[in-house]
């Protein structure tokens, strides 16, 4: 559980620290944090070369999807968890499907979207140098 200081401090950080922290956070705790609405997964528009597409939106923890959807006025969404092996899985279909991952987004959208393959790639990457200093 997080200290009020310590979510002050993160939700400060620029969107490529948020995603580092991100990227760590998930090698530990193997979950991750998304909005469900009974039906699907919140996806954010963006832009992509002058074209719109769909972000899957996650989180490290709980309470910053928590905040996320307070602050943004989400309604009809609950905060939900998703096992880490299972949204590994999902970013397959992701990549076919051209629907990108904004990790930790603020509450004025401000996060780092990637191509489901390269988040993938870059996780899979950072498993892997962890597993090697373990």
């Amino acid at each position: 559980m997080l200290t009020n200081k310590q979510i002050d401090e993160i939700l400060t950080q620029k969107p490529l620290r948020r995603y580092t922290y991100t990227v760590r956070t998930l090698l530990q705790e193997e979950e991750l944090w998304g909005l469900f609405d009974g039906e699907g997964w919140l996806l954010l528009d963006v832009m992509d070369k002058e074209v719109t597409a769909s972000a899957f939106v996650l989180f490290p923890h709980r309470e910053f999807a928590e905040i996320f959807c307070h602050q943004v006025g989400c309604e009809g969404y609950t905060v939900a968890p998703l096992d880490l092996n299972e949204f590994l899985e999902w970013l397959n279909d992701f990549e076919g499907q051209n629907i990108q991952v904004a990790v930790f987004p603020s509450s004025d959208f401000e996060a780092t979207v990637v191509r489901a393959s390269q988040f993938k790639d870059e996780f899979l990457k950072a498993f892997q140098q962890e597993e090697e200093h373990e």
